[in-house]
């Protein structure tokens, strides 16, 4: 539900930011969150690894340590944040520039780095509370939160923009109202799980090992995946300009939306995967693998394939934007999508064994490709930068699974692949009955973005209807499992009913 809901107010905001900023502003707005998202470099990485500390202490009764440990890790946060973040503060005008924005938006832009770099102290501290309610197993409580986060922000920038506001507020917004939601999170972890607690009295010096080893190269590889991200939209506004960034933002957005039921799956796999590693024998360690990988490729596949055909009708039926490279562009940015969800579900996995080294390995590797790439990005053109940043992806995606071959034995590609095949099959089935809905026209003189929206909703309403027959008659999904769903799905509904009932 926190997906569908970040889609639909990307789905609602990203037209109207182009309409009163344009396709240049927007491409500009994309970069500044790209560099929003380095900045957490002082937290997002060990977050993960606080969720972990807490999701284990609920299995083992150490709080005590989980404590110490996140406490520690906190503090050590926030003096990172604060010596990385005040130079960014003070250079912004310089990074702006050399990121290649245009004159015309170069003060709205520096203002809005400044005033990031500053705002991501608090955002990066605040994340601590969030990996606590996630790694007490209630990671509903913290997507309930950006639910309402969501919206908030969604609507207070398209106010803003109608009152004429640009970049530099809606920056403002969306750092106050994720600073609002650190304080939520705050609030309900100490009413969810009181054992664990961040107070200047679990600061200690024996845990910092601990934190050096584990939680400082969760930090790293944050950091480089932070950095990855970033490359290639600033290469790209820096070689071929902001609307050529904006058409890349729009790709990249589309094939976000199709890549969130996968990142819906990392965190309960984090939280669920340390507490089976910690608790069950290798055996039931290795189906839960065997489980998320099939997971993963269910999730990503099958959406993917449809961005990867009807992507270019849905940027049309939305923004009612074209561009003669944009269907090259999502076919590109789709497998590499697919190679990056399996890498993020490894990763995952890889962590969850107690390991740190791979992880890091692996994105150093993917950023000195991309680098090698971007490098030559005016000879390679366009195209050839995003096929670059495919390539690294496919490579980092093989040297996490022959890693993960090593920890869990007889994790194969043998073992997943009569799955893979099915889901292949089924999504073949579902794309076949959708191409032929595509064809639709309209009785009437159609603009290309009408024609383009009545065709897109027939194709969503032919794959949808085509999705369950397809799946359960290829047994990409056994009708065990489908009961499963159904019987988990019927019990939530039958207790948010009891619920009302009561109250």
């Amino acid at each position: 539900m926190g997906n569908v809901v970040q889609v639909g107010a990307r789905f609602v905001t990203v037209p109207i930011i182009i309409q009163h900023l344009g396709l240049e502003g927007y491409g500009i707005w994309s970069v500044l969150m790209s560099i929003a998202a380095y900045m957490s470099l002082g937290g997002a990485g060990v977050k993960s690894a606080f969720q972990k500390y807490a999701a284990e202490a609920t299995g083992s009764g150490d709080f005590e340590r989980a404590s110490k440990l996140i406490t520690t890790g906190t503090a050590a946060v926030l003096l990172i944040s604060t010596i990385a973040l005040v130079p960014v503060a003070l250079f912004s005008h310089n990074l702006a520039s050399a990121a290649g924005v245009p004159p015309s938006l170069l003060g709205p832009a520096s203002q809005a780095i400044l005033l990031l770099a500053f705002m991501s102290v608090a955002m990066n501290v605040g994340q601590s509370y969030q990996a606590i309610l996630m790694g007490a197993h209630r990671i509903d409580l913290q997507k309930k939160l950006a639910i309402a986060s969501m919206i908030l922000q969604s609507t207070a920038t398209i106010i803003a923009l109608h009152l004429g506001f640009g970049l530099l507020a809606m920056s403002a917004i969306f750092g106050c109202v994720e600073i609002g939601n650190s304080l939520c999170c705050l609030i309900l972890s100490r009413r969810i799980i009181p054992a664990i607690e961040i107070a200047p009295r679990h600061l200690s010096r024996s845990v910092v090992r601990e934190l050096a080893k584990f939680g400082g190269s969760y930090q790293l590889v944050s950091v480089l995946e932070a950095l990855y991200s970033a490359i290639l939209p600033v290469a790209v506004l820096k070689f071929y300009g902001a609307s050529a960034a904006g058409v890349i933002a729009l790709a990249s957005r589309v094939v976000a939306a199709a890549l969130l039921p996968q990142g819906a799956l990392l965190q309960p796999v984090l939280s669920g995967g340390s507490f089976v590693y910690a608790s069950a024998t290798p055996e039931r360690m290795r189906l839960f693998a065997l489980k998320s990988f099939k997971a993963t490729w269910a999730l990503s596949f099958v959406p993917l394939a449809f961005v990867g055909c009807f992507g270019s009708m849905m940027v049309m039926a939305w923004t009612g934007q074209s561009a003669a490279s944009l269907p090259e562009i999502l076919l590109l940015l789709c497998l590499g999508g697919l190679f990056r969800s399996f890498s993020s579900v490894a990763r995952v996995l890889y962590r969850v064994s107690g390991r740190s080294l791979m992880d890091n390995a692996q994105l150093l590797s993917m950023l000195l490709i991309l680098g090698c790439v971007c490098a030559f990005g005016k000879q390679l053109g366009l195209i050839g930068m995003v096929a670059g940043a495919v390539l690294a992806q496919a490579i980092g995606m093989v040297l996490m699974w022959l890693t993960l071959t090593v920890i869990f034995q007889g994790l194969t590609v043998r073992t997943l692949m009569p799955q893979f095949l099915r889901f292949a099959a089924a999504t073949a089935a579902i794309l076949a009955a959708a191409a032929l809905a595509s064809q639709i026209g309209a009785p009437w003189s159609a603009s290309a973005r009408t024609l383009a929206t009545i065709r897109l909703g027939a194709v969503s309403l032919v794959s949808m209807a085509a999705a369950v027959p397809a799946l359960l008659l290829t047994g990409s999904v056994s009708w065990s499992e489908a009961r499963t769903i159904l019987d988990t799905l019927s019990d939530r509904v039958r207790t948010k009913a009891s619920g009302v009932r009561a109250s």
